[in-house]
């Protein structure tokens, strides 16, 4: 009797390991084998300056988003907001400062006179293992002063943001790039979906993908993100060797199976001329960021681990695709990690 048991027992193992076997049969990214290197590589990025809460979009994509009181330098070298060579179009939402002091997440109802907001991007590029000396392709400073009706040449009156509870900026840069990317252009138009039966697909495909990890199929996950991950890598120019290195030890992240936040339902938004959904949160500590959240402890620190998701359905195509994501590491001290 104890030999059949035992013989169950293996043969139930046998089913498990092998049913993994099945599940992780990619071991890496296959288009990441289409990278290419060119003779000179820009990268194009973004630095913030502000105690001012803000979102910043590029090509009607989200990629800078700051919503917390500390003062700081924040800047992108993501290239991937950039499908091709020409104008490059921002626009920058600015929101009342968050109060300092210990507990405070309560953002101020108006912004402020006398707060600073500066914005520029740089041009660079690597050169023999290290950036050159950055380029200034643009900067902007949240004017102070406006000029005087009565005299044109005077421009020494202040302006009064203080009855303001958000203000808007929309500014644009040359950008010359040499890669071609994975686009969103010509995708569907989810603008025209009923928007409430696009938002319960998009939470099930959420809820789907961290239904993946959690179970640790990692060629779900790679199968989902391939396209997003070849332009992050591609237009940020890695090498192959460095992209699949990267790209795998995420794969080997997967297959081990980690255990996520219950997914809030967020915010639906859209981005990409309408081409590219996102569902935000609304939180004051998570306001604009993703949704979907992986929470874990190193040593006597919390931290969140943010999936950012943004997708796409290519006209023709029943399915979303990821066209854009990122993970975002966020350190809550010795708080606890919300």
């Amino acid at each position: 009797m104890k030999q059949i048991i035992l013989t169950f027992a293996l043969s139930i193992c046998l089913m498990s390991c092998n049913s993994q076997e099945k599940k992780n049969t990619m071991k890496e990214n296959p288009l990441l084998a289409n990278i290419k290197k060119y003779d000179y590589e820009p990268i194009y990025q973004l630095q913030v300056e502000t105690l001012y809460n803000y979102d910043i979009w590029a090509n009607d994509v989200l990629v800078l988003t700051k919503h917390n009181n500390v003062m700081n330098v924040f800047g992108t070298f993501d290239n991937s907001f950039i499908l091709k060579s020409g104008s490059q179009k921002l626009k920058v939402k600015i929101y009342p400062p968050i109060p300092f002091g210990e507990g405070q997440v309560t953002p101020n109802e108006y912004l402020k006179n006398g707060i600073k907001f500066k914005l520029k991007v740089e041009q660079t590029a690597w050169e023999n293992g290290s950036l050159e000396e950055p380029k200034l392709i643009m900067n902007y400073e949240l004017p102070q002063y406006q000029r005087d009706v009565n005299n044109e040449e005077d421009y020494s009156k202040p302006i009064d943001y203080s009855k303001l509870k958000e203000f808007t900026t929309e500014l644009d840069f040359i950008a010359k790039v040499p890669y071609s990317l994975y686009s969103w252009e010509d995708s569907e138009d989810l603008t025209k979906t009923d928007t409430l039966d696009l938002k319960k697909k998009v939470l099930a495909f959420y809820n789907e993908f961290r239904s993946s990890i959690e179970d640790g199929n990692s060629d779900f996950y790679l199968n989902s993100i391939k396209k997003a991950e070849f332009n992050y890598f591609q237009s940020n120019y890695f090498t192959i060797e460095s992209a699949k290195s990267k790209s795998n030890k995420w794969i080997d992240f997967v297959a081990k199976g980690k255990t996520f936040e219950p997914i809030d339902s967020g915010k639906l938004e859209f981005y990409g001329n309408g081409k590219i959904v996102s569902i935000r949160g609304v939180k004051t500590w998570d306001k604009n960021e993703g949704i979907l959240r992986y929470r874990y402890k190193k040593g006597a620190f919390n931290y969140v681990l943010v999936f950012d998701i943004f997708l796409h359905r290519p006209k023709g195509a029943k399915d979303f695709e990821i066209i854009r994501y990122s993970m975002i590491d966020k350190n809550f001290l010795k708080g606890e990690a919300k």
